[in-house]
């Protein structure tokens, strides 16, 4: 087996294998059956930072991620249209980094935006999957 790609700009610990497109993600989200976590943030972010470096390799938070999600990681300076088209649907979102979730075909199915900390993380992924 193959090392999971690293995140772009922080280092998870390598929890998660990080897709850098919409179209790689959601074709393996849709061969593996799981929903697409996106993460949107900048490299200069602090709370960008604690959120893939604290928050994602979290023992609460990284299983449920490695078993039902793909990760994508977008750089909020150079958004692609379909991530850019998602992140609208975040209510009230002014902070990075914004936290998107999709299923493969692109539809909208939740998401947060600013710090957030494990617990937090984990009560939003178990109201997303049942």
């Amino acid at each position: 087996m193959t090392s999971p790609r690293p995140h772009p700009h922080f280092d998870d610990r390598g929890t998660l294998d990080w897709h850098r497109n919409w179209a790689e993600a959601a074709e393996t989200a849709r061969r593996e059956k799981k929903l697409v976590f996106i993460d949107m943030g900048r490299e200069l972010c602090s709370q960008c930072r604690t959120l893939v470096q604290s928050v994602i390799p979290h023992p609460e938070v990284a299983p449920i991620l490695k078993e039902r999600f793909v990760a994508l990681a977008s750089d909020a300076d150079e958004t692609e249209d379909e991530v850019l088209a998602l992140a609208e649907h975040l209510e009230d979102a002014y902070m990075l980094p914004f936290v998107v979730f999709a299923d493969a075909d692109g539809k909208f199915v939740g998401g947060t935006s600013g710090a957030t900390n494990p617990l937090s993380f984990r009560r939003m992924l178990d109201s997303l999957v049942v």
